[in-house]
């Protein structure tokens, strides 16, 4: 067992909070609505015609043709019931759901966002900004519960996210967006994923979120999917366990991770997350292949119980091992690094107990260049295992 403690600079933290929310767009009343932008209302027994000052005079009876309805900075309230559709959000509204406002996004087509998903989403926010989505319940989509795709300035509040084909809430391609009080669990791929397919994302804050019983993924995911990069994101004081317990497709509480040859997922700031119960490590870094910029990763004041309750293999490049094989963690473990690039993190002040490993490094042939201090080690066997340079 090696201890590994190096001094490095990090990117300053990023501040709690990024509202970043634009002024809404002023509408002119065709229904007498306040000039600031009207409002639509939409209940199943919405009809076209009524006066639309309600829920019990709803003119529409859709949430997407309320939307398609709607103008710039106006707001789309939708009132107790459950609505089979899929939502797409284009232009800067907000859109509300009054308790009981459930979207049902089975069996919904494929929406192209530059590219076909392999299922449906239960709402789209796709090309726009200044966007506030809160308060609905999603469910059974085939792909994402909401999606936000090229989009910045995004405020999603207040949502549950439940039995969606793949994660509860993905940001992709988008920047300056809030994810905060959301509910995402019982989703086959995880909870919340910040991933870059459709370009960069970056300056997001994932705060004050659930993530829980997402069998097929972590609790949140920062994963790169190509070379835009994820960078100088905020993954703070949510809630993430038993996430990832399924054997085929297991993970972390937060997982940061590429399988990319020159991707970047860096400066991201994990911090005061409770963290318990995962299939892999409590923080999870993998970086596969060499030339891979994992580095700046910020690791500091959570609170990390027993973790790792899966064998994790680590699937490093073989090319990167004198002996081809990478040594698995079979331990439970507080936080895992395992990389096949160089590279610098920062792991500090955290509260990691009950697991056989505090922190695991292994970089052979890369080199793992960890600045630890500050981690309260309690019923811990081993505080820090480093394999490899």
């Amino acid at each position: 067992m090696r201890k590994i403690k190096i001094t490095m600079a990090i990117a300053p933290a990023l501040a709690v909070g990024l509202l970043g929310a634009g002024a809404a767009t002023a509408h002119a009343a065709a229904t007498g609505h306040a000039d600031d932008g009207d409002t639509y209302y939409v209940a199943p027994w919405g009809q076209p015609g009524d006066s639309d000052y309600s829920c019990t005079t709803a003119a529409h009876s859709s949430i997407s043709a309320a939307v398609a309805a709607a103008s710039a900075g106006d707001t789309v309230v939708v009132c107790d019931g459950i609505y089979r559709d899929q939502v797409v959000i284009s232009k800067p509204l907000t859109l509300i759901g009054r308790p009981g406002a459930v979207i049902d996004a089975a069996g919904q087509r494929r929406l192209n966002v530059g590219g076909e998903l392999p299922g449906s989403i239960g709402i789209g926010v796709v090309g726009t900004r200044d966007v506030r989505v809160s308060g609905f319940k999603v469910e059974y989509a085939g792909f994402d519960g909401i999606l936000v795709a090229r989009s910045s300035y995004v405020t999603l509040t207040n949502n549950v996210l439940v039995h969606n084909a793949y994660v509860g809430v993905d940001l992709n391609g988008s920047s300056w967006s809030n994810v905060t009080n959301n509910l995402s669990e019982y989703n086959a791929g995880g909870g919340f994923l910040v991933a870059d397919d459709l370009g960069r994302t970056y300056h997001n804050d994932v705060s004050y979120n659930v993530a829980s019983h997402n069998a097929g993924g972590g609790g949140v995911i920062l994963a790169g999917h190509c070379t835009a990069g994820i960078i100088d994101n905020l993954i703070g004081h949510n809630l993430l366990t038993d996430n990832g317990t399924a054997p085929s497709n297991s993970g972390g509480g937060v997982v940061i991770t590429t399988s990319v040859a020159g991707e970047t997922v860096a400066d991201n700031l994990v911090t005061g997350n409770t963290i318990h119960g995962n299939g892999l490590a409590g923080v999870t870094i993998h970086a596969h292949l060499p030339g891979e910029n994992l580095n700046g990763n910020w690791i500091t004041s959570n609170d990390i119980g027993v973790n790792g309750i899966l064998a994790d293999p680590i699937g490093l490049s073989a090319s990167s091992w004198s002996k081809n094989v990478a040594v698995p963690d079979v331990r439970t473990t507080g936080v895992l690094v395992g990389t096949a690039s160089p590279i610098r993190v920062r792991i500090s002040d955290n509260n990691i107990h009950d697991n056989h490993y505090g922190v695991f490094l292994e970089g052979k042939g890369a080199g793992v260049y960890a600045a630890l201090f500050g981690n309260d080690y309690n019923y811990v066997d081993v505080p820090v295992e480093q394999i490899g340079g």
